[in-house]
């Protein structure tokens, strides 16, 4: 079934993008070859082939989460020129929140 306009739109709204028109009838083809893609690779026989596993070993390793040592100067540049922030906090829109306007 071929990537519809308004299934782009929508796409776009949840990923908070602003598409202009021709955005949109590029992305409904190249959406449509993606899906296209995957619809091919989900017809692949793989009985019988053994899994892999995807992942490098020890990329699943995480470091350790130490603070490092900032500039001060650096710092005050970085706070002076953050929009809004209460002391040395600085906020942010809300992640899962609806944008305004």
């Amino acid at each position: 079934m071929p990537m519809t306009r308004e299934e782009v739109e929508r796409l776009a709204a949840l990923s908070r993008l602003a598409l202009s028109e021709e955005e949109i009838g590029r992305m409904e083809n190249t959406l449509d070859r993606i899906l296209g893609y995957v619809d091919r690779l989900a017809e692949v026989d793989v009985e019988g082939v053994p899994e892999t596993e995807a992942t490098p070993v020890g990329a699943d390793r995480l470091r350790p989460d130490e603070p490092a040592p900032v500039d001060p100067e650096f710092r005050r540049a970085v706070l002076s020129n953050f929009p809004d922030r209460q002391g040395d906090l600085l906020r942010v829109p809300g992640v899962f929140e609806q944008p305004k306007g």
